[in-house]
């Protein structure tokens, strides 16, 4: 394939969270030909992340620092990023007055908790755009705000080449063109709602049009550590890792951020009458103090002050996606939650949509891309696509459901026992032991799947192994 001289392959991605700013970045990192145009389209007039805490795994931090953002990230971690044997959370069975230590588990490279905001800054900071100065422009990079996706269409083939053969339509916008659209825009994604009932077979997918909720609630908050300080001066929480507290279907995690002057607080309720119904009402509201004291009232003490911190709970309405068994077809890609939004107990949201952007970007910079890459090459850098991260991404969904059902003690073999019961503390390690066998991932190496990603275009396209 040959360059047009003077002519970029457009990537629009729709949507500025972490997923779609990962992808901007990774191609830019990687795009030393200079032949990759980016445009960013939020449907927001700026941006904001919101959430708290997020979980960067070993695994997640390599890509990071393969795409350059490892100097600017590492301050804001509470200890180097190394494979270094650290705890990532000390297991407390919390759901009696008197709770109890089970066990600690540990792993390489432990966790590193970061601020999303602190997180989505650096993002933005390294983005190639022309008022960054200090950003090595490999590739051009245009952000644009209060620009929401109603639709995407393909440009008749008489305007071909021509013209770029993407035309996306937005509210109250002009209309824009791409080569490749991905939809990077969240789990209430647009443009996976598009792309699905534009599928041959789009009947098929029917249900993964729209979120499910889990028949959980999630309670999430961030307390100064200095309030709990004065409240209880030798907490646990306020020099630990991780600490997470467990009960019979609920559960909480409290580990620092923000540089150690915050806690970051995430209690969950999981309803089994509900399961299988929709959750009715906002997805996350601020709700009172009371209401969040009154779920975990006869839990242990310790547990009680950290919930006395928090002035401000928001409640959160967890829900996933229907697996999907494509997240690409024709010039159309799905990125991060668009394409496989999961539960949080695997603490690999983020990551997995990182993953995505890793592979994707890999792909679309390589020698064998071109700014005139024909259908067929697409097709081809689509099956790979696809090949890498639908199945990487259908297996941490599952897993996730799993460890959410460890953590929350509502195993099949303890189905004898309700909140507060005293469980066998035999079991409880059997339990736990699963949960520290089902975080084994975490320190893997992502180069593995780039390098098969590489192998299989090249081989696709008639290349020798390099």
């Amino acid at each position: 394939m040959t360059e047009i001289q003077g002519e970029r392959l457009k990537i629009a991605i729709v949507g500025a969270g972490i997923a779609g700013l990962s992808l901007a970045v990774a191609i830019n990192a990687l795009d030393q030909d200079h032949k990759i145009a980016i445009d960013i389209y939020e449907s927001t007039p700026e941006l904001s992340e919101i959430g708290a805490g997020v979980n960067v795994w070993p695994r997640t931090w390599c890509i990071f620092e393969k795409i350059g953002l490892g100097e600017s990230l590492a301050p804001l971690f509470d200890h180097p990023p190394n494979l270094e044997p650290r705890v990532i959370y000390e297991i407390r069975k919390a759901d009696q007055k008197d709770g109890f230590r089970v066990m600690e588990i540990s792993k390489n490279g432990g966790g590193l908790r970061i601020h999303r905001a602190d997180l989505q800054r650096c993002l933005v900071d390294h983005l190639p755009l022309p008022s960054h100065s200090g950003t090595k422009a490999n590739s051009s990079c245009t952000l644009y705000l209060s620009h929401r996706l109603v639709d995407y269409t393909y440009q008749p083939s008489s305007v071909l080449p021509a013209k770029k053969p993407v035309v996306l339509h937005f509210a109250d916008k002009p209309s824009r063109t791409c080569d490749i659209l991905v939809g990077a825009d969240g789990i209430k994604s647009t443009v996976r709602q598009l792309f699905l009932t534009r599928l041959p077979n789009a009947p098929d997918y029917q249900k993964c049009l729209s979120p499910r909720w889990s028949a959980t609630v999630a309670y999430r908050s961030l307390i100064e550590k200095e309030m709990l300080r004065r409240l209880s001066p030798n907490h646990r929480a306020l020099d630990h890792p991780g600490i997470m507290y467990v009960g019979r279907y609920k559960h909480a995690v409290a580990y620092s951020i923000s540089g150690g002057r915050y806690l970051n607080i995430v209690a969950t309720i999981h309803d089994k009458s509900r399961e299988g119904t929709a959750w009715e009402g906002p997805w996350n509201s601020e709700v009172s103090r009371h209401e969040l004291l009154d779920q975990f009232r006869g839990w242990d003490e310790e547990f009680q002050q950290l919930l006395q911190c928090i002035e401000r709970p928001t409640r959160w309405a967890l829900h996933d996606m229907h697996p999907l068994d494509t997240f690409a077809s024709q010039r159309v890609l799905l990125l991060g939650d668009a394409a496989h939004a999961m539960l949080p107990y695997q603490g690999a949201g983020a990551g997995a949509g990182i993953e995505d952007a890793y592979i994707l970007a890999t792909l679309l910079t390589h020698r064998l891309t071109s700014t005139s890459s024909s259908p067929d090459h697409l097709s081809k850098l689509i099956d790979i696509y696809n090949c890498i991260r639908v199945p990487s991404a259908a297996a941490m969904v599952k897993s996730t459901v799993t460890q959410g059902a460890l953590y929350t003690l509502a195993v099949p073999e303890l189905d004898e026992y309700k909140e507060g019961d005293h469980i066998p503390f035999d079991r409880l390690l059997d339990v736990f032991h699963t949960v520290a066998d089902n975080w084994s991932w975490t320190s893997s190496d992502p180069e593995e799947d780039r390098r098969t990603a590489v192998e299989l275009l090249q081989r696709s396209c008639g290349q020798a192994r390099l």
